[in-house]
């Protein structure tokens, strides 16, 4: 932590203006005391990491965990940003109504805002709580994620870890913010879309801060479906030209499904096993395994029975149960399933495979042979975005 509480009561902050001499002859006139739980804390000036205060003893303290130079370097630039752009940001303001000290807090207008810069590794539980506190106590939370937990494996393709998954579940926009102090960039990607646990399609963004005339601007970025889709056409190609070797066991089920029951093999699965929908990132199986799930189920009922939400719905929730399927979080919502479902089913209109026979009856419409080769799949993949 970069704050302290000096033996007379004020508020002193590591800053860059202060100097290392000033800093040691401050450390050999006064003590140091932890403005969270009071204890006392010692002023460490080492070569290795930013200066910083530190807990004499082992504590539960949550200020306690440390903090490396790119997480001050990050906070402090969007600090600084804030300021440039004439409001007045204060770093680690205590709010003790919850106990808590956002990186920055900044008021614009009638709303407060609370910008968490997260450069390392949270539980989802902690994130939720913290964010929880922060809407408390009346401050609206922006989560900033350092850059340097951006995996990136191509323009238009990325691999995520937890902290990705746990902050896209909070940030109900559907999109993720990065700052990257080093070059003074904010990156943006929205347009997720997930192909496989390793493969998420993203729209990415570059801009410096001054690209950004208010914050809210930082929320809503601009971004492009297209190239997005073109990325998502070539993690399809190269599934089929090269399909994964290693594979999890609700993909080896799958596998054996087509192949026993649609006489198809693994590499010329339907194109209508690989939708992109956006609200897809609530399963971990790859696209082709859930909605292969789905579409298995409306072929063995075709001509028996019309297709529904309700039954799809019953479907997956059946494939959850019996591990074919995958979620990516233990508390989805039916909600949230329907919305997925609902999703699919609309996708399948489009592409001429369903259609309605009357409200919420669906019917399979298109009679089309398995595919036989490569160049027939590519054919019929490129009509996803026709």
């Amino acid at each position: 932590m970069n704050t302290a509480i000096m033996d007379n009561g004020k508020l002193i902050r590591i800053t860059h203006y202060l100097s290392k001499n000033r800093l040691e002859h401050v450390r050999t006139t006064c003590k140091f005391y932890c403005p969270e739980c009071r204890e006392e804390v010692q002023l460490k000036l080492g070569e290795q990491r930013v200066y910083h205060f530190a807990h004499k003893q082992l504590t539960t303290c949550p200020l306690a965990s440390g903090e490396t130079a790119y997480h001050q370097a990050g906070k402090e630039a969007i600090m600084n940003w804030l300021l440039r752009l004439g409001h007045k940001p204060v770093l680690e303001k205590y709010v003790s109504k919850i106990h808590q000290r956002p990186d920055v807090a900044v008021s614009i207008g009638g709303t407060s805002y609370a910008i968490e810069y997260q450069c390392s590794n949270i539980s989802r539980q902690e994130l939720r709580k913290r964010t929880a506190g922060l809407r408390e106590a009346g401050l609206f939370p922006i989560w900033v994620i350092g850059a340097n937990r951006l995996k990136r494996k191509s323009a238009q393709l990325f691999s995520f870890s937890s902290i990705h998954w746990e902050m896209l579940r909070e940030s109900q926009k559907g999109s993720l913010i990065f700052y990257c102090p080093l070059q003074n960039r904010f990156i943006h990607l929205a347009q997720l879309l997930v192909f496989q646990p390793t493969k998420i399609c993203a729209a990415m963004t570059v801009r410096p801060p001054t690209a950004y005339r208010k914050l809210s601007d930082i929320l809503s970025p601009p971004s492009s479906k297209r190239q997005v889709y073109k990325q998502w056409l070539k993690c399809i190609q190269q599934f089929r030209q090269r399909p994964p070797r290693i594979l999890s066991n609700e993909s080896k089920r799958l596998r054996d499904v087509f192949y026993e029951h649609h006489q198809t093999a693994f590499p010329f699965l339907p194109t209508e096993l690989f939708i992109p929908l956006k609200e897809a990132y609530i399963f971990t199986s790859p696209v082709y395994v859930w909605q292969g799930c789905l579409y298995d189920w409306i072929m063995r009922k075709k001509g028996n029975r019309p297709v529904t939400i309700q039954l799809l719905m019953k479907e997956i929730k059946r494939c959850v149960q019996m591990k074919e399927v995958k979620l990516r979080y233990g508390d989805i919502s039916i909600e949230e399933i329907k919305e997925v479902i609902t999703a699919y089913v609309h996708a399948l209109v489009r592409q001429g495979f369903l259609h309605m026979t009357k409200e919420g009856n669906y019917e399979v419409a298109s009679n089309q042979m398995p595919i036989q080769t490569v160049d027939e799949a590519f054919k019929r993949d490129t009509f996803l975005f026709h």
